[in-house]
């Protein structure tokens, strides 16, 4: 029985042994295989595994080229973008731009000055155009009232009372002729025969400076149709004026400073316009006025009544 006992321990012992060498062997294997894998390639090439040095370098080289693309593209950025200024050169801008701003408003103005001036002068122009042709101004009468009428009321009344009654050149030519004879003769034709005879008497003897004007009336009346021809209307009218009796040429006189009174105040205006471009923009543009028709009065081409009633 002790013989069969001792068989049956020594066959366990022997599956024992045999056990531990199988599960050696198996821990080895897996330890080969492991080191296989992680330090051949052609190992893990056959498993289709990578090795750990491979795939660390892949993931190296992939770290490296995201940070190179990163690198290129913050490079880029500060290419694009220019580095914000700083606090002084934003004011050295701000500055300049300031001072262009104030340039252009400079010019502006004096373009603006520069176009009321001539807007000014032609209205000026047209007015004493109208004048010398003797026809009514129409709707610069409005534009007289509008731009000159804040700064020069005066000349603008002026103006329009002469366009109202108009009298030109020609007429105070013509009407010096017609009055010319009695003029030379020396008074008009209702002088009594007494004034005549004294007039003819003071006038055979004549004591004068060399080279001063003769003081004749026909001599005068000769000067100033001279004058008249040349457009010196206040030469004239000072020489129809010297005349010992000029009654004959009271409506002329009359005529002739209404003639110099509008274009002293054209004068004026021009002038104010040159100087002074301002207007009152804002004033309204009133219609023309009415005017009277004109009458004949000896010596004039036409005269209005309200002028012809003047005295000297």
């Amino acid at each position: 029985m002790e013989s069969d006992y001792d068989l049956e321990e020594r066959r366990s012992r022997t599956w024992l042994w045999v056990l531990i060498g199988l599960l050696i062997a198996f821990a080895g294997g897996m330890g080969a295989m492991g080191y296989a894998v992680t330090h051949d390639a052609r190992t893990a090439g056959l498993l289709h595994l990578e090795p750990i040095a491979q795939a660390q370098a892949e993931k190296a080289q992939a770290t490296h080229a995201v940070v190179q693309q990163a690198r290129q593209i913050i490079t880029r950025q500060a290419a694009v973008t220019p580095p914000t200024p700083s606090q002084a050169q934003m004011a050295t801008r701000v500055a300049t731009l300031e001072d262009k701003v104030d340039d252009i408003q400079a010019q502006a103005t004096e373009a603006t000055g520069d176009a009321s001036r001539a807007e000014g002068l032609l209205v000026a122009f047209a007015a004493r155009r109208a004048l010398d042709r003797g026809v009514e101004l129409g709707y610069i009468e409005g534009l007289l009232r509008q731009r000159f009428g804040g700064t020069q009321p005066q000349a603008v009344a002026t103006i329009l009372s002469a366009a109202h009654q108009p009298v030109t050149l020609a007429d105070l030519q013509n009407g010096l002729d017609a009055i010319a004879p009695t003029l030379a003769a020396g008074g008009s034709p209702k002088t009594s025969w007494w004034q005549s005879f004294r007039n003819e008497l003071s006038g055979m003897v004549v004591v004068r400076r060399a080279g001063e004007p003769s003081a004749q009336p026909a001599d005068r009346v000769t000067r100033a149709q001279r004058m008249l021809e040349a457009g010196q209307v206040d030469t004239a009218l000072a020489e129809i004026v010297r005349l010992s009796d000029h009654s004959a040429a009271d409506g002329w006189i009359v005529a002739a400073r209404r003639y110099l009174a509008g274009r002293g105040a054209l004068d004026q205006i021009e002038t104010a316009a040159l100087l002074d471009p301002a207007t009152s923009a804002g004033a309204p543009r009133p219609a023309p006025a009415q005017t009277q028709a004109p009458v004949k009065v000896p010596g004039v081409a036409s005269v209005h009544p309200a002028t012809a009633k003047a005295t000297d």
